[in-house]
């Protein structure tokens, strides 16, 4: 204490260090300057900085800052707060506005997580500074389950939709705007609605025919099926709002230039051609004809010869026959007058141009309208009589099994054998050539193939009794054993005991030679004497037959076998009927 003073001494306060001074003088400057840029005091123009940001001019002159700043003269801490100007939280506008309901913006289970608030239409933000309360700024793109409006977009949402009101949507009706149509009979009670959504993207409705009539009864009845070829929407054909028949547009509006096989009989498009039906009306129809041609592909078993729209079949009655080719000439020979009749069929040589047998007309084998010829043997051996007598109840009796091409070209080689015989494809060098082993060839296949031992000579001598029939173990083409024709398949008993039962038998044994073990190799080769301590170390037991058989179970090791050698110890412990146990031929542990 010092003289005079009675109370206690108080510390000195502390200064504030610079930078807590420099911060709070800076976040007073930057209040004053949102303040001065709200409009507080005076003309904005007056008294804005020039380093106010261009984002924050724009929030200030958004529409709801000029409503509640500029004409409502609402404070600012009223809705950011004293310590920053973070946007205000959605559910904050209700302090004010208590009374006011949103119906047309519910929260939406299928939409966003979060419903719209009412800062999301009433702009307080940069975003809004142009378009204030315009909905299409969220709505030009979907919403939830909401589509991007399409239709109607550029009219105003008030019309139809009162975002405070109750119904909140009150459509009016489409004749308000447009004008009625009294050409349609179409759709049903809702009207204009049935094939128009009320925001549908642009020429969405050109796609809701095949949508609504394939789900029609009876001759209503559309499938999208219908869209085929250069049809690609229906109000190519029927004018929109007038969808009476008589108002359909005619064929000949866009195929008025197309030709037409036999213009007299096949008039009309619709004769053949059902309005609604993507493929035309069978020939058959009309033409009692049977036809074994097979098609061309995408097009009918009869427009294949005879093209309903080709220009050099199409030809008019009174002009020239415009035919090329053979059928020219089969043209000419029916006549050779201006007004000749024009070919309805295509030469056979315009598709099958190489395909001739030597000198013989297409219809020596075939009818147009009738079967397919098979050129049976019968039928081949008019010329070919010695290669089909042959062949006669074999697997080659048909001759067209592998003279298909043949027939149409006679130079050209009968196909491989692996074409129909497919082991032959599997055939191991060596046996790759059919001819090698089947010496009859293709035209008798009856022959008996040349015995293995014409080229496996080696393999024949070598091997050993009843091993001389190669096919009961080897596959002939592919030379590989048969899976079945194991050793064991005929060596059951030795297959089935001892070494059979541990060890391949081509360790011991070869079916025949040059390769493998002509001899079954010594025990020792497997067996070493050096890994077999105990008794085996004897020399009066080194030799293994005397006590194993290769192909028995467990070693003979009793006392009757053992006493075969040691005769002395008979009357050794009489009782022991094996000798292993108390001398053991293993480890001698």
């Amino acid at each position: 204490m010092t003289g005079g003073e009675t109370g206690p001494i108080r510390p000195a306060r502390a200064r504030p260090p610079r930078r807590t001074v420099a911060a709070a003088l800076a976040a007073l400057a930057a209040v004053a300057t949102l303040w001065a840029a709200c409009g507080g005091g005076g003309s904005r123009r007056e008294r804005e900085p020039a380093h106010v940001p261009r984002e924050w001019r724009a929030v200030r002159d958004s529409a709801g800052h000029v409503a509640h700043v500029a004409k409502a003269k609402v404070p600012c801490r009223d809705c950011h707060g004293d310590r920053s100007f973070a946007p205000p939280p959605p559910e904050l506008c209700g302090r004010c506005h208590p009374t006011t309901r949103t119906p047309l913006h519910p929260a939406d289970p299928l939409g966003p997580s979060r419903a719209p608030g009412c800062q999301d239409c009433h702009g307080f933000g940069a975003d809004l500074a142009v378009r204030p309360a315009s909905c299409m700024r969220c709505h030009e793109r979907a919403q939830g389950h909401a589509a991007a409006v399409g239709a109607h977009a550029d009219q105003p949402c008030g019309d139809c939709h009162r975002a405070h009101a109750t119904p909140s949507l009150a459509p009016r009706p489409c004749d308000a705007c447009h004008e009625p149509q009294a050409s349609v009979r179409h759709g049903g009670a809702r009207g204009c609605l049935d094939c128009h959504a009320m925001h549908e993207p642009e020429l969405f409705a050109d796609a809701g025919c095949a949508r609504c009539h394939q789900q029609q009864p009876g001759r209503a009845r559309v499938t999208s099926a219908a869209l085929h070829g250069g049809h690609t929407k229906c109000t190519g054909c029927h004018t929109p709002h007038a969808f009476a028949r008589q108002d359909a547009a005619a064929c000949e509006s866009c195929h008025a230039q197309q030709r037409v096989l036999a213009p007299a009989k096949h008039a009309r498009c619709t004769g053949c051609h059902a309005p609604h039906a993507p493929a035309p009306r069978p020939c058959t129809a009309c033409h009692d004809k049977r036809v074994a041609h097979p098609a061309p592909p995408g097009k009918g078993p009869c427009a294949g010869c005879h093209p309903p729209h080709a220009a050099t079949l199409a030809a008019s009655p009174a002009g020239p026959a415009k035919a090329a080719g053979p059928a020219k000439a089969a043209a000419a020979g029916a006549g050779t007058t201006a007004r000749a009749r024009p070919p309805i069929a295509v030469a056979c040589e315009s598709c099958h141009a190489q395909q001739r047998h030597a000198t013989a007309p297409c219809a020596g084998c075939h009818d147009p309208h009738g079967p397919k010829p098979t050129l049976a043997a019968a039928r081949c051996g008019s010329c070919h009589a010695d290669k089909s007598a042959s062949t006669a109840g074999s697997g080659h009796a048909s001759c067209t099994a592998c003279h298909a091409q043949a027939a149409h070209a006679p130079a050209r080689p009968a196909p491989a054998c692996a074409s129909c015989h497919a082991e032959a494809a599997r055939a191991r060098p060596g046996h790759q050539s059919c001819a090698g082993c089947h010496t009859g060839g293709p035209h008798r296949p009856k022959s008996p193939p040349a015995a293995c031992a014409t080229c496996h000579a080696p393999e024949a001598s070598s091997a050993p009794r009843g091993h001389q029939a190669c096919a009961s173990c080897h596959e002939p083409h592919t030379g590989e054993r048969r899976p079945a024709a194991t050793c064991a398949s005929c060596h059951a008993t030795q297959g089935s005991r001892g070494h059979g039962t541990r060890v391949a038998c081509a360790s011991c044994h070869r079916p025949h030679g040059p390769r493998g073990a002509a001899a079954p190799p010594a025990c020792a080769s497997c067996h070493p004497a050096d890994r077999r301590p105990g008794l085996h170390r004897i020399d009066a037991h080194a030799r293994c037959s005397a006590c194993h058989v290769a192909h028995e179970g467990a070693p003979r090791d009793d006392r009757a076998t053992c006493l075969q050698c040691h005769r002395a110890q008979e009357r050794h412990q009489p009782a022991a009927a094996r000798c292993a146990g108390c001398h053991p031929f293993g480890d001698g542990r």
